[in-house]
């Protein structure tokens, strides 16, 4: 049936772009609504597989934009809204035992994703706020409760006047309360999970907040009678040994197990069907080559968030994923990168799929930051990279998706690795290709400058890093070396020209132990080792006679070039 027919015979508002289609759902979640009002893919089947599971609590992981609050405003509308939004949906097809669950249970619906307060008392007022309307919501309800003491702690809630102690029973008074007075079984919704445990790790109180949630999540999802099913969405996934580890058996589905591996994100064939609607067919290898890439337990998906831009923005590519969020997980972990790590995220900036440790479950929040391994998994589970081969022993080879995420990779991961500051490196990038040895040395203090706290404890591999992310945006130029044999050793980083007229650009880095250590002497150094172990033979053996040699010595927030050895 056509889209824009079918809308219209159930005699809706509805909204258009210029040519007469109905415009993609762009900038919001609200399923009921641009059902209704927008293009809609088609993901009610998930419905079917839930109710087929009869799993009693469910946990999806997905990269951020991946369509996971969308999907829990969709089992909202099912459970509590309008049946007619379902009529030509697929789960109404899928039969009368699946239609009979339409409207059968009321929704209590959370989501984390604003927990992002410094202290565990900001977050535990700003919790009190987002349960305060879904306990108002069931007003009645609450007042119905035969127990004086439950009704009292779940109108403080509602009042925004909670302690820790009415907050962390509330979700599961607020369940009975619920069952009691409408005699149907609610279903719990949590959107974003991870997200106050992610918070607490960050900024330090990860115990306080650690405790709260496992007792919050249990008091509700565990062994309780009163509730249908409760369903939850987050970027990771941690032990159940931690926030979890309340809840008896938890089905967790992650980006590495096949089964409701359509649901999140485009598939192929939803692609190719948009791609019609909008009259664009022609424009299919170019948004395949954008966008496509992920592997969702062998099932080849799309970004959604960018594909929508994408056509909303009359098909023209571009990195629409990037800054989209962040993760702080992330941005620690990169903050002093190993060497071996090092050289593996040089191995993808050129396009290669380095072979991996690779875990399906992170561990407890509390011991990422101390296992550097968990990189990777962290990087798949936000969405940065694909498994590029079978997960074997723990091992996979990973790569970077697509032409989209190249972008993403090297700007988002990039500014992680220098630590998100707001220095550019526009600045570094324009003088080194303008072989200004002076204003390349101020570019890189000037960023130094800026990030003065996060060097105290640098060593020279992350020095290396930093320097390699600087260069990363030049890979489309050049391509980018690093640690290779060239004469008689390795040279730190080298740039080796693709496109006329620019030079090679071979760089040591060394970074100094102490304050009293003389940098200019040990970028000096640093230059003439270059002259010394004749790192330039490769590119002399090629070729190449145009070859920049640049010396560079680093201490916390200072930084030392030197470019030209004085003559004897």
């Amino acid at each position: 049936m056509d889209k824009t027919t079918n809308i219209s015979s159930m005699q809706t508002c509805t909204t258009v772009c210029r040519d007469g289609l109905l415009p993609p759902p762009v900038g919001t979640s609200d399923w009921a609504r641009f059902s209704r009002t927008s293009y809609c893919v088609d993901k009610t089947l998930i419905l079917k597989d839930l109710i087929d599971s009869e799993s009693t609590v469910v946990l999806f992981t997905r990269p951020r934009r991946f369509g996971k609050t969308t999907m829990l405003e969709m089992i909202r509308a099912f459970y509590e809204g309008d049946a007619s939004l379902f009529y030509d949906k697929k789960i109404w097809a899928a039969g009368e035992a699946y239609r009979k669950e339409q409207g059968k249970h009321p929704v209590i619906f959370l989501s984390f994703k604003d927990v992002k307060w410094k202290t565990f008392g900001e977050s535990i007022k700003f919790l009190n706020a987002l349960l305060a309307p879904c306990v108002g919501k069931f007003a009645k309800a609450v007042d119905a409760l035969e127990l004086k003491a439950e009704q009292d702690r779940l109108l403080r809630v509602m009042r925004e006047k909670g302690d820790e102690l009415d907050l962390v029973q509330s979700l599961g008074l607020l369940c009975k309360a619920v069952h009691a007075s409408t005699k149907k079984l609610p279903v719990i919704l949590i959107d974003e999970y991870d997200q106050p445990i992610t918070t607490a790790s960050a900024n330090g109180y990860y115990d306080e907040m650690c405790n709260f949630m496992r007792i919050f999540l249990s008091g509700a999802l565990k062994d309780n009678t009163h509730c249908h099913v409760g369903i939850m969405t987050g970027v990771l996934r941690v032990a159940k040994e931690g926030i979890l580890s309340g809840l008896n058996n938890p089905a967790v589905w992650t980006v590495f197990e096949p089964e409701y591996s359509q649901y999140f994100g485009f598939t192929e064939d939803e692609v190719a069907e948009m791609a019609r609607y909008y009259g664009v067919e022609d424009k299919l290898p170019e948004i395949k080559g954008w966008y496509d890439g992920y592997d969702f337990g062998g099932t080849e998906i799309y970004n959604p968030w960018s594909v929508l831009r994408y056509f909303q923005c009359r098909c023209k590519p571009d990195a629409y994923w990037l800054d989209t969020s962040s993760n702080d997980l992330i941005t620690e972990l990169v903050r002093d990168l190993p060497h071996d790590m090092v050289k593996t995220l040089e191995a993808l900036l050129r396009d290669e799929t380095p072979r991996v440790q690779m875990a399906k479950e992170l561990g407890p929040y509390k011991d990422i930051l101390a296992r550097k391994s968990t990189l990777y998994a962290l990087l798949v589970s936000a969405g940065y990279l694909k498994v590029a081969s079978p997960l074997e022993e723990g091992m996979c080879e990973v790569a970077i998706p697509n032409h989209e995420l190249s972008l993403v990779f090297v700007n988002d991961i990039k500014a992680k690795i220098n630590l998100g500051l707001a220095v550019g490196t526009d600045d570094i990038v324009g003088a080194l290709l303008d072989r200004d040895a002076d204003a390349l040395r101020q570019a890189i203090a000037a960023f130094l400058l800026e990030s003065v706290s996060y060097f105290d404890a640098a060593a020279e591999g992350f020095f290396h890093g930093l320097t390699l992310g600087f260069l990363a945006i030049l890979r489309k130029r050049f391509r980018v070396l690093s640690n290779v044999e060239s004469g008689e050793g390795r040279f730190d980083i080298a740039l080796k020209p693709l496109v006329e007229p620019f030079p090679a650009f071979i760089i040591e880095v060394k970074a100094a132990d102490s304050a009293k250590d003389d940098l200019k002497a040990l970028a000096r150094e640093a230059r003439a080792q270059i002259d010394g172990k004749q790192y330039d033979t490769t590119f002399r053996a090629e070729g190449i006679t145009d070859i920049e040699k640049i010396g560079l010595a680093y201490f916390k927030d200072k930084v030392e070039l030197c470019k030209d050895l004085p003559r004897d």
